[in-house]
């Protein structure tokens, strides 16, 4: 009985709970970056920031591999870099924005504003990586909700943008 409650809790993720996963300080309001190589640095160094992940090369390493794979720029404007690495062991996410866009590849060919980087261990007891995954790229389908977040002065304003919608 147990294990049927704990499994019908882990189906039912909604964005406050992906939220817990990132932080403040893990939130880059504008990014300086121009570049694809440059996004996934300034990330990777938010990322360390606060975190028991001390090897920033290890965390570039398997983002440039995923990337290598595909973009992980899904369009329109977000991008989902992410990955799984001995390095972490709980799930993190990284946010950032960038006004003005960068070129990441993107499947639609434009710019990107928007940044989720999700990074995970190996295993993931009950598939959080992958149900934040799935959350945030169902919020970012709303273009509405996408310029709010970019107009967001703050990180609690982008929280709550996300938790409340843009009204």
């Amino acid at each position: 009985m147990q294990g049927n409650i704990a499994q019908n809790k882990a189906v039912a993720m909604d964005i406050k709970d992906v939220l817990q996963l990132t932080s403040e300080t893990r939130f880059i309001g504008e990014l300086q970056a121009k570049d694809k190589e440059g996004v996934l640095a300034e990330m990777a160094d938010a990322l360390l920031a606060g975190s028991p992940i001390t090897n920033k090369e290890t965390i570039l390493e398997m983002l440039k591999s995923r990337e290598a794979l595909g973009s992980t720029a899904v369009g329109p404007g977000v991008a989902f870099p992410h990955g799984r690495t001995l390095a972490a062991q709980n799930l993190i996410i990284v946010v950032a924005r960038s006004q003005a866009g960068v070129d990441f590849d993107s499947m639609d060919g434009g710019p990107t504003h928007l940044y989720f980087m999700l990074i995970a261990p190996p295993q993931d007891t009950g598939n959080q990586y992958i149900r934040s995954l799935a959350v945030l790229t169902e919020k970012m389908q709303d273009p509405a909700l996408r310029t709010a977040t970019l107009q967001a002065p703050d990180y609690a304003a982008f929280c709550q943008v996300l938790t409340e919608g843009q009204g």
